[in-house]
């Protein structure tokens, strides 16, 4: 989980979890939410509207995570990972329009692991 996640959801805590052990209520009652549709049309809703986004289901925001994680420069497997998935196959196919070609420092790692400065084992220096 992202840092930034991780203390939006640890801030929500403080103000729900420890008054009635559910992480997101009703604001409005208090109470524990009952099912998707009343989120929907009182809060999802309302918040598409204000951010000027067209209407799009809750679950979308899934793929809108991966593919902005992806645009980034993620490595692919981590996103794999974070979205819950064994191998970077469905990532590949789903979201590759999202990957960069190639970041802009590709090379450097094994350039600096096996380039021919001090101490570097290259072919040249085997013979």
């Amino acid at each position: 989980m992202l840092p930034l996640a991780k203390a939006a959801l640890e801030a929500q805590k403080a103000w729900t979890f420890l008054k009635g052990g559910e992480v997101f209520q009703n604001p409005r009652t208090g109470n524990r939410w009952q099912g998707d549709q009343p989120i929907r049309k009182t809060m999802w809703v309302h918040a598409l509207k204000k951010a000027e986004v067209r209407y799009r289901y809750p679950y979308q925001t899934r793929h809108t995570y991966a593919s902005m994680m992806l645009s980034a420069g993620e490595h692919p497997m981590w996103v794999a990972s974070q979205m819950g998935h064994e191998d970077w196959g469905l990532i590949r196919k789903r979201y590759g329009k999202w990957m960069p070609d190639a970041a802009p420092n590709a090379g450097s790692a094994a350039d600096a692991l096996f380039g021919s400065g001090p101490g570097n084992r290259t072919a040249q220096n085997l013979e």
